[in-house]
């Protein structure tokens, strides 16, 4: 366990410069899992969809702005499989599923099991789900191998250090903490979602999926 938390901190302190405490000014408190509440900062309380925004599930009617222009959604990624480049950007028809993760989290590989398993329930046209590896001493063959060997059916991509530092100050800090397996949800309708953090069965995937827009 120790080792697994000095690997997060390296994450954070390499990629972000942020302490674990929230550096950027994000503040959070305990949840019922144990896990730090998903941080507030000024950015990701703004987004529609996020926690306690009006454009949320749990809220009123989501808000018409759209996300495909965050910095963010626009920085090129590789798929670590086929080489092929995209942006979450282009993938603004679908509801899009972005876990920050790392080759080393253990509790990324349980929690990318449940999204095959709810994945498999849902419209492949629909939904996408997108990994993103954080670990800036981790690189593209490794990702590959390591969704091979696991026959995980996502893309799977490098953040660097850009996007990364884009996610930090939009979210906050710990969504850049794989095994805090934090996951942002996508709406084709311009909502942004930062779920709790921890782990998420599938069911809970197949909620999040449903209320926007699966």
């Amino acid at each position: 366990m120790r080792r697994t938390m000095q690997a997060a901190l390296l994450v954070l302190a390499t990629v972000t410069g942020f302490g674990c405490a929230g550096g950027s000014g994000a503040t959070s408190a305990p949840s019922s899992t144990g896990l730090p509440a998903p941080p507030t900062t000024p950015m990701a309380s703004a987004l529609p969809g996020s926690p306690g925004s009006p454009g949320s599930p749990s809220g009123a009617s989501p808000s018409s702005v759209a996300w495909e222009s965050e910095p963010w959604a626009t920085r090129p990624l590789t798929d670590a499989r086929t080489g092929e480049a995209f942006r979450l950007a282009d993938l603004s028809d679908r509801v899009v599923f972005v876990e920050t993760m790392a080759v080393w989290c253990t509790n990324c590989k349980a929690q990318q099991e449940k999204a095959r398993e709810a994945m498999a329930t849902l419209d492949p046209a629909r939904v996408v789900w997108i990994a993103l590896d954080v670990d800036p001493g981790e690189d593209a063959p490794t990702l590959a191998r390591y969704a091979d060997e696991n026959g995980f059916p996502f893309t799977y991509a490098l953040a660097g250090a850009d996007l990364s530092r884009d996610l930090a100050e939009a979210f906050g800090a710990q969504v850049l903490s794989p095994p805090a397996t934090p996951i942002i949800v996508l709406a084709p309708d311009g909502r942004v979602t930062l779920t709790e953090f921890g782990h998420k069965d599938a069911a809970r995937l197949v909620e999040l999926a449903r209320e926007h827009g699966a």
